[in-house]
Formats: C-alpha cells, sequence, structure tokens
C-alpha cells in the first residue's frame, strides 16, 4: 500500500492535457500489448480505452497545475501489476465523491465483479474521459457528476437533490484524487429505493451496475471504526484517513450549532 498523505484542497485548482502522447519504449509497449491480450485471452473484458496520466504537477497551499498526457487503460493496469521504471508510470488523477446523506450516512460502493478492482469498497468516483476535456482543461469535477450518474443514478445538479458540494481534500498515494463533499437532500432510506430502482433499469438494459452493493455507513466515530474493524473486503487506500478527517469536521461543526 502507497503512503496516504490527506491534505486541504487548494483554492486553484487547474488541469491540462497536452497534446502529445506519452512515449512510451518499444519493448514496453510490446509487453503492455502482451500482457492485455492474456488478460483478454483469460476471460476479461476490459475495454483499452484512453487514460490520461499525470506528465507534471505544481503544487502549492493555493494552487494545484496538473499536466496530463495521454496513455490506454492496457498501460495503466501494466503500471498496476508490473514494475517498471518510475519515468514510464501511469499516475492518475481522479475526482472522488464523499456523498453524506440528509440522516448523516456516508454512501460507499462495493465494486462488481467486471472492474478493475471487484469488491473493492470505494467512494463514487471518476477517471477522466475525453467528454470532460474541453480545448485542453479537464472538467474534474463534470467527471464526477458524470461517474455519479453512472455508479448511482444520481444528477448532482439536481438541486432537488443536491444541497451542498464543496472542494475537500487532496490526496496523494501513489495517485491523486480530488475528494469534494456532496450533502444530499434526502435520507438513506430514500438514496437506498432510488438506487435499487436505478439498477432495475441497469438490468432491463443488460448493463452491469458499476457497484455489486451500496453500503451506507452512520457518519460517527463508533460506526465508521466498527466498519474497518468488520468488514473483510479490500478498501480504497485513502478511504478510512479521508472518513476519519470528515468525522473531525463534522464534530468540530456539530459543536458549533450547540447554543
Amino acid at each position: 500500500m502507497n503512503k496516504v498523505v490527506v491534505k486541504k484542497i487548494p483554492t486553484n485548482v487547474k488541469i491540462t492535457v497536452s497534446e502529445k502522447l506519452m512515449d512510451l519504449p518499444q519493448s514496453l509497449q510490446e509487453s503492455i500489448n502482451l500482457y492485455w491480450d492474456s488478460l483478454i485471452k483469460s476471460g476479461e473484458t476490459f475495454h483499452r480505452g484512453d487514460i490520461f496520466s499525470i506528465k507534471k504537477i505544481k503544487e502549492t497551499e493555493n494552487e494545484l497545475l496538473v499536466t496530463l498526457h495521454k496513455t490506454d487503460f492496457a498501460h495503466f493496469l501494466y503500471t498496476k501489476h508490473h514494475k517498471i521504471p518510475e519515468k514510464f508510470n501511469c499516475p492518475v488523477i481522479v475526482a472522488n465523491g464523499l456523498i453524506l446523506t440528509k440522516d448523516n450516512y456516508f454512501i460507499l460502493g462495493k465494486m462488481n465483479n467486471q472492474t478493475a478492482n471487484p469488491a473493492r469498497i470505494q467512494f463514487i468516483a471518476g477517471g477522466i474521459d475525453n467528454k470532460d476535456i474541453h480545448g485542453d482543461t479537464v472538467d474534474i469535477l463534470g467527471s464526477l457528476f458524470r461517474e455519479a450518474k453512472e455508479e448511482i443514478g444520481i444528477d448532482l445538479k439536481d438541486r432537488n437533490l443536491v444541497t451542498k458540494i464543496e472542494p475537500r481534500y487532496i490526496v496523494h498515494w501513489g495517485n491523486i484524487a480530488l475528494v469534494y463533499l456532496i450533502q444530499l437532500d434526502i435520507d438513506s432510506l430514500e438514496f437506498r429505493k432510488r438506487y435499487e430502482q436505478f439498477e432495475i433499469a441497469l438490468n432491463e438494459k443488460g448493463i452491469d451496475p458499476e457497484f455489486s452493493s451500496i453500503i451506507l455507513v452512520s457518519a460517527d466515530s463508533d460506526s465508521v471504526s466498527g466498519f474497518f474493524e468488520s468488514d473483510n473486503n479490500p478498501k480504497l487506500d485513502f478511504l478510512s484517513p479521508v472518513l476519519k478527517q470528515e468525522l473531525k469536521i463534522l464534530a468540530t461543526n456539530n459543536k458549533k450549532s450547540v447554543p
């Protein structure tokens, strides 16, 4: 597991994409191709789509500037499972939704078997897609909006459902995560009903859900600690640090609200 560093997200975040593709040595590219072929022959149904790897990063307390260059999912998977020279690694930047229901439950998802991380429990999250790039600029929040709709059927632009979206944390763990707090205006019961309807609709279309199940964890220290102690599924590297950090903020806000 990589070292996890959680900090406050800088005020100014700008992510751009270089015109040049990531350049890999021919021998490495051949190894990647062979590895990809072996995955497909073994029955994996992955799509070899575009991935945007971090080329350059400048980070200060108030500013995050990231330049990406394009590679593909085969390269990303290869670097995940093989040790290669650092300059040819494929670190990515991903938007994560720290979603909280009206009755204070965190919404987590357990990844389905057809995904790259089966059974892993994580936040709702969005990798960058070509649809998120306008000119050379990446709409990172737009990627999260898209993924929330695809993963849990929630439109984050719907003001009847969402009361607040707030930049919260930047996480370094070998890759970079930008974590946004999303406060829903529906309780956990209503959310689960909506998700069940969303799952039925996907099944009727012959689409496998991204998550095999949804996990609701009460936003209090005992419940979060109990969840990590009792659940043996693999988890996103920074799931625990972020939840614990958010609990501190919630506790501070609750103290301030007490007359």
